[in-house]
């Protein structure tokens, strides 16, 4: 291959690194994202093509140089000289230019807007929801039919049933300390974690405190309980890779689909590549009628909060025992919805928490 070349090719290369690295820095900026799969990397790569670049017309730079250091004189000449053959070509461009800005000012402005008209002065349909679900709202709405209320517990009959181990005494950080040295940690080693700690992870998230009257370790409202865990299992000691669904009453995990979801985990998660590198992921969703039925339009405020209380359990858990987590919000529903095989109308994935042995 010829030098010219080969040079072609590393600006080719330049170029397609340098938007990769556009591209993903807009989509983690948008979607508030710490990391993005191969994005640092693809900024190392267009570094050194730029310092290959620089290296292949160092000739053609020095040149440069050397013209710049002339007189002021000479430069003048030399420009003039060579403003004379792309004077005429530089006026077409800039009515191009113009024509081009003119011309889509007005096919903007003359196309239709698509968009509906929201009932309301609500700006978006976030501020809709608030105003429509506060008491006594005002806003000139339908008002649906909230069913009656489903099973409080969920159950798989034909999944494989795992049994967790029960409470072994185990003391980690006082609530004081985790609160303290509570962090969001995105770099985990290979190290799996024992089947142990999965089970005082579920059981801080969800499990069942109080057998009399079924209170769980995190508050919900009008002990309702809509929200279900899925952990993802990357590497547990002793447990198989997959997809589980834990048994809130039995304190058990239903095994759903065995095999390895880093991969899908890490698309479905935005390409946060943490999320394919930590021990387990657990997937956090609602189970809508399970508040809708007595809440109606405040439910869903409630589930976002109760998931939340949930999150926060994981977090301190995973602290006390020296394990790190990260809450993700910033993630594709639908495909972790289709991951775990839910119908988003009845319950939809809302919350995804990584954990795993810090670096």
């Amino acid at each position: 291959m010829r030098r010219r070349d080969f040079d072609y090719v590393v600006i080719a290369a330049m170029l397609a690194s340098g938007l990769y690295v556009t591209v993903t820095g807009v989509i983690a900026d948008l979607f508030g994202l710490h990391q993005f799969v191969f994005h640092s990397y693809a900024g190392y790569l267009c570094a050194g093509l730029i310092l290959v670049h620089i290296v292949l017309n160092g000739r053609r730079v020095v040149g440069y140089l050397r013209r710049l250091s002339r007189r002021p004189r000479e430069r003048e000449a030399a420009a003039e000289q060579a403003a004379g053959g792309v004077e005429d070509g530089a006026r077409r461009q800039v009515v191009i230019a113009a024509l081009s800005a003119a011309g889509g000012f007005l096919v903007g402005w003359l196309l239709p807007d698509g968009r509906q008209e929201l009932p309301g002065e609500a700006a978006d349909i976030g501020a809709l929801y608030h105003d429509w679900s506060t008491p006594n709202h005002s806003l000139d709405l339908p008002v649906p039919e909230w069913g009656s209320r489903p099973p409080l517990y969920k159950s798989y009959p034909e999944a494989d049933r795992i049994a967790l181990p029960g409470d072994d005494d185990f003391r980690g950080l006082t609530v004081e300390e985790a609160l303290s040295a509570r962090r969001s940690v995105r770099q985990y080693t290979a190290e799996p974690l024992p089947l142990e700690v999965l089970s005082r992870l579920l059981h801080a998230a969800q499990g069942i405190t109080e057998e009399r009257f079924a209170f769980r370790a995190a508050p919900s409202a009008g002990a309702l309980y809509p929200i279900e865990l899925y952990p993802v299992v990357h590497s547990v000691a002793g447990l198989a890779s997959g997809i589980y669904h834990y048994a809130v009453r039995e304190h058990e995990l239903e095994r759903l689909q065995q095999g390895d979801f880093r991969s899908q985990v890490t698309r479905a998660g935005v390409f946060q590549s943490f999320l394919g590198q930590s021990a387990v992921c657990f997937l956090l969703s609602a189970i809508f009628q399970r508040a809708r039925w007595k809440y109606r339009e405040r439910a869903y405020r409630y589930i976002l909060l109760e998931a939340g209380h949930v999150g926060q359990n994981l977090y301190l858990a995973a602290t006390s025992m020296g394990l790190g987590a990260c809450a993700v919000g910033a993630f594709y529903d639908d495909q972790f919805n289709r991951l775990v095989g839910l119908d988003p109308e009845e319950e939809a994935i809302l919350y995804v928490i990584s954990v795993g042995e810090p670096v």
